[in-house]
């Protein structure tokens, strides 16, 4: 059961992260050759970049999971 939330978590990180990569890259910089899924699934092919994406997008979600968790704590608690 721990293994289950753990994967479920890291997943959500991942599309958390992979989201607000891909909102600051194409709304705010305005780059048109950016997409979610290119951002989300790089290529498996390439394990580096594979894993670098991952990374990138985890912490990331993780990032804004916690800013969230703080404010939750803050304002409700």
């Amino acid at each position: 059961m721990e293994e289950i939330m753990q994967s479920i978590i890291s997943a959500i990180a991942r599309h958390i992260g992979a989201w607000m990569r891909y909102f600051f890259l194409r709304i705010i910089c305005r780059r048109k050759d950016v997409s979610y899924k290119k951002l989300c699934n790089s290529d498996k092919k390439d394990p580096l970049a594979y894993n670098d994406n991952a990374f990138a997008n985890g912490c990331l979600g993780l990032v804004v999971i916690a800013i969230l968790i703080i404010l939750m704590v803050k304002y409700l608690g």
